[in-house]
């Protein structure tokens, strides 16, 4: 069974439509919310559904979703990602063949040219470097997940160093033709090329070994005045 973990934090705005998407494309998946502690209307939102609490943190709440879910495979999505029947059953028949972890094609949900460059070069770190991200639709083989230890425990960095460590033991990911939309509101209200600029350098100081309490810092939460 394919497990969908979806980790949220005051997603009152994503969740109408997340919701809607997940219930036609996945209706025969579990879908497990792991909730950082949200203030606004998120849980009511998502009443009635598999929800799991834990501490504020990405890391955290994804490694919390996986412990309570109960399929052999695992697809991390966050709640502001749209991603269809055909791309469900894409990553479905990909772990069934044996692929031990993967990632989707990433589109953004604005069809700027500066947008759609963005998406080129992510996933182009995907075929050149092996290296995926959380908006991509990250999904891997439960055992190959505990081989590694998990899902790490950061708060900003988990998909990077995920991604890192899952290259380094298992391989190069498995890289789906199929999209997941991914909305660019980080970078609308950043500015795209100055979150670009910023994200490129919170990922040098990580390897730099910059303590990631100071990059969280660093990258602001855009979900504030939406809740």
């Amino acid at each position: 069974m394919l497990s969908i973990v979806v980790p949220v934090y005051n997603e009152e705005a994503a969740l109408p439509g997340f919701l809607a998407m997940i219930d036609a494309a996945a209706p025969d998946c579990e879908v497990v919310f792991a909730d950082g502690g949200s203030t606004d209307a998120t849980r009511a939102l998502l009443a009635g559904r598999r929800v799991v609490e834990g501490a504020k943190g990405r890391g955290a709440q994804i490694r919390a979703g996986i412990a309570q879910a109960a399929g052999d495979a695992v697809l991390v999505l966050h709640a502001d990602a749209r991603i269809d029947r055909a791309g469900i059953c894409a990553v479905r028949r990909a772990l069934d063949a044996g692929a031990p972890w993967g990632c989707m094609t990433m589109r953004f949900d604005d069809g700027a040219l500066v947008y759609r460059a963005g998406a080129w070069v992510s996933n182009m770190r995907v075929t050149l470097w092996g290296i995926a991200f959380g908006d991509q639709a990250m999904f891997a083989q439960r055992a190959v997940l505990d081989a590694v230890g998990g899902v790490p425990d950061l708060p900003l960095m988990e998909d990077y160093e995920l991604s890192r460590c899952l290259r380094a033991q298992v391989g190069r990911p498995c890289y789906l033709k199929e999209p997941v939309l991914t909305s660019a509101r980080r970078f609308q209200q950043g500015g795209p090329y100055r979150q670009a600029f910023l994200m490129r350098r919170l990922r040098r100081d990580y390897r730099a070994g910059v303590p990631v309490e100071e990059l969280v810092a660093r990258y602001a939460d855009v979900r504030k005045g939406r809740s």
